[in-house]
């Protein structure tokens, strides 16, 4: 059997791009080999001729909303390498980390109408109808949350986990009185407790988003998971999905694609 020919050599990569750094996933089909991420130089270098299609790319090409994520081609960047597109909103920068995510959950549960969050550095509210993506909105809560605990004000702060209901009691407050914000984040006694008050602020401005309506959750914890407690305390119905799953499931519907054309 020749390299090119053996099980363990990918037909593609897939890569996130939008994850720092950027990691990849060595895929057969529309499967890993392999269940551990990588980074994308260990894998570019380990397989140069394997296609690589990303999740986004400086050159990418902007999509304006609303759109149907399903019927977005990725785009040639020359060097057998292929990208999907950003989403463009009137009011925000160009959005590259949720096109993916959205595709691979789209494609996994079709017919689903409700609302997206996809957590991170920037998290991203998508309302979603008809395959579409009608709107989003976008919120720096894991970038204030990562710079915060980096101040010298607050670098002591407890990061053992703690009861629920010490972040939960955080949340609370911040969305029934966020103009005291900025006041409850300097007497913060712990992480659990900062990330329950960024988080209650960042639901407080979503609520048109969140209310009303089922939502999914797309990220990595810690972040997801205390977002998925904080919706799920205000009666929300929440579904909790593994993100490197949605993003590969993202890119291969796009790579199918990109085979049949």
């Amino acid at each position: 059997m020749s390299m090119t020919d053996s099980p363990n050599t990918p037909d593609w990569i897939a890569a996130d791009t939008s994850h720092t750094p950027p990691r990849a996933w060595a895929m057969k089909a529309t499967c890993a080999l392999g269940t551990s991420e990588n980074t994308l130089d260990d894998l570019h270098q380990q397989f140069p001729a394997a296609p690589l299609l990303q999740s986004t790319d400086p050159e990418a090409p902007q999509v304006k909303l609303p759109c149907k994520p399903l019927d977005l081609p990725a785009q040639a960047l020359g060097g057998n390498r292929f990208t999907l597109p950003a989403l463009a909103a009137s009011d925000q920068p160009p959005i590259t980390s949720l096109l993916a995510p959205a595709r691979g959950f789209l494609s996994l549960n079709p017919g689903w109408d409700g609302v997206l969050c996809v957590t991170g550095p920037r998290s991203h509210w998508a309302h979603i109808s008809a395959d579409e993506i009608v709107s989003v909105q976008s919120f720096l809560t894991g970038d204030l949350l990562a710079a915060l605990r980096a101040t010298p004000a607050l670098s002591h702060l407890d990061d053992t986990p703690q009861d629920d209901a010490v972040f939960l009691d955080a949340v609370s407050e911040t969305m029934s009185r966020p103009e005291r914000l900025a006041a409850r984040l300097a007497t913060a006694t712990s992480t659990n407790q900062l990330a329950g008050l960024l988080i209650g602020a960042e639901l407080a401005a979503a609520r048109p988003y969140w209310l009303g309506q089922q939502v999914a959750v797309i990220g990595q914890p810690p972040l997801a998971d205390l977002q998925t407690k904080a919706l799920e305390a205000q009666g929300v119905p929440v579904t909790r999905t593994d993100e490197p799953t949605m993003i590969r499931a993202g890119l291969a519907t796009a790579r199918a694609e990109l085979q049949t054309n």
